[in-house]
């Protein structure tokens, strides 16, 4: 029996939820009749991050096995997906793979055949992160190579520098070595800082061979600190906040691209807080 924990974070967004457990239910169902041999069971963590539009009382009557942590509105993704993770390895049950899912993919029905596919292809012990494309068809998240370029799945296993946390395979010999993803980081960073540090560890982290389903991209999302209609010490107070402290950038880029790439990082979000017109011309940050 190959038995795998899905750790999930969420926050408000009950119908996108509901609807990204149902397409999760729908390949973990397609995995089993297509590959019935190898036994494949799994057990879904959720954190509710304190939902107060009725997801976790949606998810507990449409989804009654799926396990439910309760969070208070400030864990955020990489807090809630720590809280999440945490509780599946107390539970006592011995995991083989924990796969990392975001409530906003809406995965293809083949999807976990896909991923399971290319992590054999891999040898077992790699980290399997899943290519995702917009309604257009265009790559949306997954994977970038050293330049920061999005990958594209062309139907081999590709190394990827950042990974993207949509849908991630992680083996359990790469929790019992490097842990879970590092408390420093409230929000984002946590999947990209844990990818470089399972590559730098000596596993393989690659993309998946093709797409495994679809979900939008955020960067149409204007950061709210560069919202010119908040005056400047509103712009810095929300870039100083815990969901968007320009301190996590200097840290992941000083851990794992030295000390000039935290340097200039850090300075393009200061300089940016105060001239929000020069972000697309300097934008080096996820």
């Amino acid at each position: 029996m190959i038995k795998t924990a899905v750790i999930l974070t969420v926050y408000n967004r009950r119908e996108v939820t509901l609807q990204g457990l149902r397409s999760l239910y729908s390949a973990i169902g397609f995995l089993q009749k297509k590959q019935p041999e190898a036994n494949y069971k799994f057990d879904i963590y959720m954190t509710d991050d304190g939902c107060t539009d009725g997801t976790g009382e949606a998810v507990r009557k449409e989804f009654p096995d799926v396990h439910i942590i309760q969070g208070d509105g400030t864990l955020y993704w990489s807090g809630g997906m720590r809280k999440a993770w945490q509780t599946a390895i107390d539970s006592g049950i011995e995991y083989g793979f924990y796969l990392w899912f975001n409530d906003d993919a809406d995965l293809y029905e083949d999807a976990l055949v896909t991923m399971f596919n290319s992590e054999k292809e891999a040898g077992g012990n790699a980290i399997i992160s899943g290519a995702f494309c917009d309604k257009e068809g265009r790559v949306s998240y997954g994977g970038r190579n050293k330049r920061q370029n999005i990958l594209e799945p062309n139907g081999e296993l590709q190394s990827i520098c950042l990974m993207n946390g949509n849908l991630v395979i992680i083996p359990s010999i790469v929790l019992n070595d490097i842990g879970i993803i590092d408390d420093i980081y409230i929000h984002s960073l946590g999947d990209w800082d844990y990818g470089c540090r399972a590559s730098e560890s000596g596993y393989d982290v690659f993309l998946s061979a093709k797409y495994v389903g679809r979900t939008e991209r955020h960067d149409g999302d204007t950061e709210p600190f560069l919202n010119k209609k908040y005056n400047l010490g509103k712009r810095f107070k929300l870039l100083y906040s815990d969901m968007h402290s320009p301190v996590k950038s200097f840290v992941f880029c000083k851990r794992h691209f030295g000390l000039l790439s935290a340097l200039r990082v850090f300075g393009v979000l200061n300089i940016c807080t105060v001239h929000p017109s020069l972000y697309k011309l300097m934008k080096c940050t996820k």
